[in-house]
Formats: C-alpha cells, structure tokens, sequence
C-alpha cells in the first residue's frame, strides 16, 4: 500500500510540475527550493505558484490529520487511515471532474490551473497525514530524503543487528518509475496524466482494506501503538507490584505450543469497548498491562504475522481487582484452551 501510494504522489507531482510553472503537489523540499529560487530572483510568479502549492498541501495537512483524529474515536486505526484515503480519493475524482470539465473557453478556466495545484496539494496533504499513522514513526510516501538517509544509513550501523528493509528501496524505486511513467504519458497523451494517480491510491485503498479484514481492523478504537526497540528500551524500575493506583496489573507470557516465546501485542478493552492499555511482548513473550480500575476486561493477543499467515487473535475475559492477574496465551491451542488464567493470593 506504501509504495502504491508513493507512486500516486510521483505521478501527480509530474502533473503539477508540467501544469504550474515547475511546482509539486507533494515534495514540499523542492517547492521551498524553488521558493527560495524565485526569491533570490525577484520571480514573483514562481514565488506565488510555490506558496500556492505549499497552502494547499498545509490544508490538506489539516483536513487529513482532523478527519483520521475523528475517524480513530470510533473506528480501529487501519479503518481510520482507510477511511481517510478514502477522503483523499475523493477529493482526487472531484479534482479530476472540474479539470476534465471546464473547457478552455469557460470565463473561470484562468483558474482551472491554479484549482488543480491546490487541489492536488490538498490530496496530497491529506494522504501525508494519515500515512502517519503508518509504521513505527510514520512511512512517508513523497518526502523521501529521510528515506534514503534511514536505509542507507541503516546498512552500515555497526551498533546494532544487520537487518534488510524492503520497503524503502522499494517506495524509492516507485516514485522514480511513477513519475517517469506519467511523464511519458504527459508527452504523448497530456490528458491522461491525471488518472495514473487516481488509480494508484484506489488499488492502495484496496489493499488496505484487504489487511484490515484479514487483521480485524486492529480490533480497538485509537491510534496504534507501536513496540519500542528492546535495545533502547529502559527497564522499570521500583514499579509497585500492586500497578497504577493500587490496581493489580494483568501480566504474563505468549507461547506457542512447543513452549517458546512468541511475539505479539496485547491489548485491553473495557466493557465499554475503549482501549485502555496496550503492549507488546517483551523477547521473551512476556506482557503487563496496567488497567486505570478495577473490573472487567476484554484481553485480546493479536500475534505478529509469522510464515506469510495472518494469525487469528485470541480474546480472553479477565476480572481485574487489586491483586496481579497472570494469564499466560498458549497460541495454537483449542479455543476453550486458548489460555491458562489464575490469580495469585495477595502477598
């Protein structure tokens, strides 16, 4: 879905740049380039095609970050972004009607031009924002230059476990194609331009449709929680056993059938269907959660993907008062053995 939608913003950004006197509707780097350019040069028309470029995707910004804000009271976070690419994919048909639309001859087509930078700045706004929600710090689909600096750099950190990230190379190799692709079409059939980048955020949109059905949508309202670095992390100390304001923590360990540890995020949910903790295991498999009171939960283990298959999440009902709740998930068990739950007496 990432790159899907890195190439969506390569391929709009030919369509502005060929439009609008050179500017992008989401590589805001070159716009602040060109504007100082503009400036250095007394250009005040490159100097208000910028800023025009810039307050479209800044709205965007805005209207992306508010809608996902809203989407995420009710809706697990997958459907939030879902949701909110849906807007964007919206806004992209509304976009493409009026340019498609309006004829040259129209008393308003002086303006078809300007409406599509601002507009396509707006979509692009839009999908920025909610792909922020995208992987442990936000996976940027169009400001790639911190990209290309956390993947190269990454391949040569000699203080930590060499690891292989398909997904960088993979954005950077979209936006490249994309945009040559478009602008291919752009020469030899200008108005066909627009719709590359229509359907590469529908077939994104699908895609991530398609992950939250087979992930239960994350299963909880709120915005996703993503595990630390168990290299950086610091450990508690002098925690009270007792948890947070005298309430017992829900805690124990992920295993699977042969015993060992297995990743995967725990979350609890209260009766009234609000997260209100949520963690991921430890190397070890092991898990605490700190309920904010006493009562009934809903535990759900949601395992990471192992093998190329979606696991199926377990769910366990677990009664939370002031002494430690230890619930151990034994995953691959039948669904009445899913978990082994006792609570130890007070010490």
């Amino acid at each position: 879905m990432t790159v899907l939608l890195t190439a969506a913003a390569g391929a709009i950004d030919v369509v502005t740049y060929f439009a609008f006197n050179q500017v992008f509707a989401s590589t805001m780097t070159g716009n602040l380039v060109l504007l100082g350019l503009g400036l250095g040069q007394g250009d005040v028309t490159q100097v208000v095609d910028n800023v025009c470029a810039m307050l479209g995707y800044c709205g965007g910004l805005v209207a992306g970050t508010v809608f996902c804000g809203l989407a995420m009271r009710r809706w697990p976070w997958r459907n939030a972004v879902g949701a909110t690419l849906t807007f964007e994919l919206a806004l992209l048909l509304v976009l493409g009607a009026f340019w498609y639309g309006v004829d040259d001859d129209s008393p308003i087509a002086p303006w078809k031009v300007v409406v599509l930078v601002v507009g396509a700045g707006l979509a692009m706004g839009v999908q920025a924002a909610a792909l922020r929600y995208v992987g442990p710090a936000g996976t940027p689909t169009s400001f790639l230059s911190g990209t290309v600096t956390n993947w190269v750099s990454s391949l040569v950190e000699l203080h930590k476990p060499f690891s292989w990230n398909w997904n960088s190379p993979l954005r950077l190799l979209a936006v490249v194609a994309a945009a040559g692709g478009n602008a291919v079409v752009q020469r030899f059939a200008p108005d066909w331009s627009f719709v590359a980048p229509v359907v590469l955020v529908a077939a994104a949109i699908v895609l991530m449709a398609v992950v939250t059905r087979a992930n239960s949508g994350g299963l909880t309202a709120g915005e996703p929680q993503f595990a630390p670095d168990p290299r950086e992390e610091v450990p508690h100390a002098g925690e009270d056993e007792a948890g947070v304001g005298g309430v017992g923590p829900v805690h124990g360990r992920v295993l699977g059938e042969d015993g060992d540890a297995r990743p995967a995020v725990l979350t609890l949910v209260s009766s009234g269907g609000e997260q209100v903790a949520r963690e991921h295991t430890d190397p070890d498999g092991a898990y605490r959660l700190e309920p904010p009171e006493s009562g009934e939960f809903m535990l759900i283990c949601t395992p990471h993907r192992m093998g190329g298959r979606a696991a199926r999440p377990r769910a366990a009902l677990i009664a939370v008062d002031g002494h430690p709740v230890v619930h151990d998930v034994v995953l691959g068990a039948a669904a009445g053995e899913a978990g082994h739950h006792h609570e130890p007496a007070p010490t």
